[in-house]
């Protein structure tokens, strides 16, 4: 515990004898000159000012070398002080003094104000050494690219001084009296910001941002926020996206993710059903839960483990449409620590260490780095490889060689800050009740999936040599319930990988594998590429371009583009104001608001309107409005799909609305709804799974 005593205390400590600091101390350098040879403040950037102490040198009233010099704080003090773990124990050095001898000293204030002094500083100028040296209070970092796809809000507007409802010139105590930015952000509690700088504080190890206003009207609201601080902005949620908002128990917003899916479908749930139930799949979940805890970071929330329910409740949930979990407030690092995360092949927490060796510091790096390569020493290996084996011990994991990336993520981590490492199951042998199920890509032979289809039945339980189906007539038959649930497995377990089986369904052939197969041992059936399972494709290329470049047509049930703009100052402070509208929004304002909003807009400049134009015809481009082309190309053969190309609604595909704002000659504003229009080229069949190819082309605007 740092103990602050006032410099009064202090004197009269020192008359009584009792603070262990000796009359040579307190006059120390009194052999030295007692004249100053110059004195003057110090120039430069503030941030170049900040110190820390050595211990060598204790605080005085003035330079020691000065009549009347007392000590402020000892050498104890101020090792305590250097070791704190609030960066309101920052200092900043502000004025030089040189002696006649060449020592040089400085002096010194604490952020909070309780401390000011001299200390000596070396024997040369300039240079901070001595009994202080330089101190770097706030470690500014690059935003992760992951963070440039959301916009911000300022999650509990008010004028709170806690870090997290206004803004500041600098992250608190990192820049000596940098201050707020503002005082009050309720009247930025509708604005939308990005983020465009991110560090921690040396001390604390918090995360705080840098964020600016989308609009800059609000400008002046620019600055450092605790990262914890923020929301994330509401936006569309795209067709092909899970919308999964991150609540606390209170059902607070904290923040939210867009997990898509590379071949989803608006209404298409994320998992497959079986039976009563509702399965997500392996990578599915995996992949889900990294992205939980990348948004989470530096919110005090985590979710380490996605429960079976929750599971279960997003395997339900469709894409276009949104779904939550429930977070909790997470448990602090230490900051002399570095939080090791054991996790599994669904990225879920198994168990955590706490790894603090002696002397770390807030901040600091467990390992080093050079030439952009991070290693970390032989006793922290052996250390951490310990702490490992004795947290996973009869766990049914494992992790006893850290491999060279494990060691690099370990090596660039701070003090403060965790890391995740995935471990292996340690069972990997197939129970006597059990099939292990490879799914192959048969190509290359390469294992994409495994599945251990256990027998289940406690009154006829299954026995090692035994097969799982049985043989009637010469034919090896597979149960139906079995080949209900194998089918179900597949899916979940080949979901997000690319592969999936031949029409999502055993083949005859497989099932007769299948049924061969005996308990206690492996059997491989071949998968396919996800791509090549689909009955057909459509893709459109500029009527003026190279077909070679045509790109995949995706549908929609939209009739509006599916996209949103940041429209500053729209409604002016007499009326409604309009911040992020959707095409959909703006085709269904009502004719006030309609007329506000053109008003707003006649204020955009040539430029402005071209780049809202180009935003909702891009979102446009390569989609189409689906009125039951999907469902009729499913049914379809080669010929009928030449035959209806030529005559028939698949002739024309028409994009989703999108609107185009122009300005008159008086500066007026209006707003033209177009559509993008593909027209059929060709059709052709692919050799190797039979289906088909549809090329369309549209002209260039």
């Amino acid at each position: 515990m740092i103990v602050k005593l006032k410099s009064s205390i202090f004197i009269s400590a020192v008359a009584l004898g009792i603070l262990g600091v000796s009359c040579v101390a307190s006059t120390a350098h009194a052999s030295a000159p007692k004249t100053l040879t110059a004195e003057h403040p110090l120039t430069g950037s503030p941030a170049s000012h900040n110190v820390t102490f050595t211990g060598t040198s204790a605080l005085y009233s003035k330079p020691p070398v000065s009549k009347g010099a007392h000590v402020v704080a000892g050498k104890a003090t101020l090792k305590q002080l250097a070791s704190a773990k609030s960066s309101a124990d920052n200092f900043v050095a502000d004025r030089q003094a040189t002696a006649k001898n060449g020592a040089v000293y400085y002096k010194v204030t604490s952020f909070d104000g309780q401390y000011h002094g001299w200390i000596y500083g070396g024997k040369k100028a300039g240079q901070f050494s001595g009994g202080l040296e330089p101190f770097r209070t706030f470690n500014q970092t690059t935003p992760p690219a992951s963070l440039s796809k959301y916009t911000f809000k300022i999650a509990a507007p008010g004028f709170q001084n806690d870090g997290k409802t206004v803004t500041y010139k600098a992250p608190i105590n990192t820049t000596y009296q940098a201050g707020k930015q503002i005082g009050d952000s309720v009247r930025y509690a509708n604005t939308t910001f990005k983020i465009d700088g991110m560090g921690t504080r040396a001390r604390e190890g918090d995360v705080w941002v840098h964020i600016s206003a989308l609009n800059s009207a609000d400008a002046k609201a620019n600055g450092w926020i605790l990262y914890k601080g923020l929301r994330q902005a509401e936006s569309p949620i795209p067709n092909n996206a899970l919308r999964i908002d991150l609540v606390d128990s209170n059902g607070n917003l904290i923040r939210y993710i867009n997990y898509t899916s590379a071949n989803a479908q608006y209404d298409q749930p994320l998992g497959t059903p079986y039976e009563t139930s509702w399965t997500l799949g392996n990578d599915d979940l995996a992949n889900i839960q990294v992205a939980v805890r990348q948004a989470l970071q530096g919110t005090g929330y985590n979710l380490d483990t996605i429960s079976a329910n929750q599971a279960g409740f997003l395997a339900q949930a469709k894409f276009g449409h949104r779904a939550s979990l429930t977070v909790k407030s997470a448990d602090p690092i230490p900051g002399n620590a570095i939080r090791i995360n054991l996790v599994n092949d669904a990225n879920a927490v198994i168990d955590t260490v706490d790894y603090t060796p002696t002397g770390a510091q807030p901040g600091q790096l467990l390992g080093t780095s050079s030439n952009g390569t991070a290693s970390l020493n032989d006793a922290d290996q052996k250390a951490i490889q310990s702490a490992i084996s004795t947290a996973l011990k009869d766990s049914g994991y494992q992790l006893t060689d850290l491999s060279t990336d494990q060691i690099s993520d370990l090596a660039k981590t701070k003090f403060g800050g965790d890391v995740y490492l995935k471990a292996n199951s340690s069972d990997t042998s197939i129970a006597d009740n059990a099939v292990r199920i490879n799914f192959v890509d048969p190509s290359n032979g390469k294992v994409i999936k495994s599945i251990d289809y256990v027998n289940t039945d406690a009154d006829d339980p299954a026995k090692k040599g035994t097969t799982l189906g049985t043989q009637k007539s010469g034919k090896w038959l597979l149960g139906d319930s079995d080949v209900v649930e194998i089918n179900a497995l597949a899916a979940s377990s080949l979901s997000g990988t690319g592969y999936l089986l031949n029409q999502e369904h055993l083949s005859d052939d497989q099932q007769s594998t299948l049924a061969q197969a005996k308990f206690g041992s492996s059997v491989s059936i071949n998968v396919g590429k996800a791509n090549n399972s689909t009955h057909f494709n459509l893709y459109a290329a500029s009527s003026s371009g190279d077909s070679a470049n045509a790109q995949q047509l995706t549908p929609t049930g939209l009739t509006y583009v599916n996209n949103s703009w940041e429209f500053p100052d729209v409604g002016g402070s007499s009326q409604p104001t309009y911040s992020q509208l959707s095409a959909a929004d703006i085709a269904g304002l009502s004719a006030t608001n309609l007329a506000n909003f053109k008003q707003a807009l006649a204020k955009y400049s040539s430029d402005s309107l071209a780049a809202i134009n180009n935003s909702f015809k891009s979102a446009a481009e390569m989609q189409y409005v689906d009125n039951g082309q999907t469902a009729s190309l499913n049914r379809a053969d080669l010929d009928s799909a030449k035959s209806n190309l030529k005559n028939s609604s698949w002739s024309t595909l028409q994009s989703p609305k999108y609107p185009v704002f122009g300005k008159d000659a008086n500066g007026s504003i209006n707003i033209a709804w177009q559509t993008i229009t593909y027209h059929a080229k060709s059709v052709k069949q692919n050799a190797d799974d039979q289906s088909l190819s549809l090329t369309y082309t549209f002209d260039a605007q």
